[in-house]
């Protein structure tokens, strides 16, 4: 996990729990197979050192959350200078060149997949497809899939031969191949240097549609709800998004910048153990069951999917709860309050945001973590106006 201190965390503490789920489902998303040469073929058995796994120890809440505002946080923390700090911010223009680029992406963006079955494939496409890999004919673990989507091209994650062994083949069609595992092949050492014979049906090649042009039914359909109903309207509207979002990065830049420099100057005398122990186990306690599920051990998950080690996530936990001390350290300093009118508007921009009622954001995160969000949202701006931001737009 990166050290560095990022105001963009903070945002992120009200959607803890979709975070931990994001960050196994995307790193996971390619189809689990002991065909693929970075991934696991299920058999792992290896032990977890440390406790034992599953286990939450005594005298751990994983919901615990220490009540910062009413606490005396000066034998956690000294703070160092927040106020007139500096920060130079590398942007750029928006001119026609630029425009024109992104409306391309945004048209790009609207193309949608196609199954296709009417040509053999061929090297770089997308397949999907069914595959059984077995051993002097006997099936092996992870060796099987269903609908697996698949790059035909060597570097695709797979061993050597197995994606490009499905090219030249007819949607449809069912066909055996013999593919070679590696001499070391860690992620199943049995498997080394065997050859396996796999069964496999390509169902489909999946290619996109081509990009929709910029017209007046476009702009009608999909910028209709904002008042745009003609490509003039949209180019202006557009335009005014993309300065709007510039101006966006821009201060997220400068501030996690400014944010990283407070943290460098705060002196941390301690942390409170309760606390750290709490956001670790709750990140632990979600990979472990990640890790079950999936058939692997803890640290074996957290290095083969999510390139961690449990020192970064402890790591993690620790350099969370030092940031909570030092923003409401600061907050409290500040006398940084959420008005109830800013709660009503912050909870109605969530709601939107998430698609989710307000009993229902409310009920998952409760009023506290909402308004510790709200606080923190707060403090950025105030870190930004007492700040001196240079911005360089080449």
């Amino acid at each position: 996990m990166n050290e560095k201190h990022s105001a963009v965390r903070r945002v992120f503490c009200l959607l803890l729990t979709l975070f931990i789920c994001l960050a196994f489902f995307v790193s996971c998303s390619a189809k689990k197979s002991s065909a693929e040469e970075h991934d696991t073929d299920g058999t792992d058995t290896e032990s977890n050192s440390g406790e034992a796994q599953g286990v939450i120890p005594d005298g751990v809440d994983i919901n615990y959350v220490m009540d910062y505002m009413n606490e005396d946080l000066s034998p956690y923390v000294t703070l160092g200078a927040y106020k007139g700090l500096s920060a130079t911010v590398e942007s750029y223009e928006i001119d026609d060149a630029y425009i024109q680029e992104k409306i391309k992406e945004l048209l790009d963006s609207q193309r949608t997949e196609i199954e296709v079955t009417d040509r053999m494939t061929a090297e770089g496409d997308t397949v999907i497809a069914d595959y059984s890999g077995a051993f002097d004919g006997e099936a092996f673990s992870g060796g099987t899939a269903e609908g697996a989507e698949i790059v035909l091209s060597e570097d695709s994650g797979y061993i050597t031969g197995f994606a490009s062994g499905m090219i030249g083949h007819m949607p449809g069609e069912t066909f055996d191949m013999e593919v070679t595992f590696p001499d070391e092949y860690s992620n199943q050492p049995a498997y080394s240097g065997k050859t396996a014979v796999f069964t496999v049906t390509v169902q489909c090649i999946i290619e996109l549609s081509d990009a929709p042009k910029l017209d007046n039914t476009f702009v009608e359909e999909h910028y209709g709800d904002v008042g745009c109903h003609t490509v003039d309207e949209f180019m202006t509207y557009y335009k005014g998004y993309l300065e709007e979002t510039r101006i966006n990065t821009e201060k997220h830049d400068a501030i996690s910048d400014i944010w990283s420099q407070i943290m460098e100057g705060a002196t941390v005398k301690e942390l409170p153990q309760k606390s750290v122990d709490a956001v670790y186990w709750s990140y632990r306690s979600a990979y472990e069951g990640y890790a079950s599920s999936y058939g692997v051990s803890y640290e074996t998950f957290l290095s083969q999917h999510l390139g961690y080690t449990d020192d970064d996530i402890r790591e993690y936990a620790e350099s969370y709860i030092k940031e909570d001390i030092v923003i409401y350290q600061i907050v409290k300093a500040e006398g940084i309050e959420v008005t109830e009118a800013e709660y009503k508007a912050g909870v109605e921009d969530f709601c939107k945001e998430y698609e989710m009622t307000e009993d229902e954001l409310v009920e998952t995160y409760g009023e506290d973590k909402i308004t510790s969000v709200l606080q923190w949202n707060k403090l950025q701006d105030c870190i930004y106006e007492w700040s001196e931001i240079t911005v360089n737009r080449t």
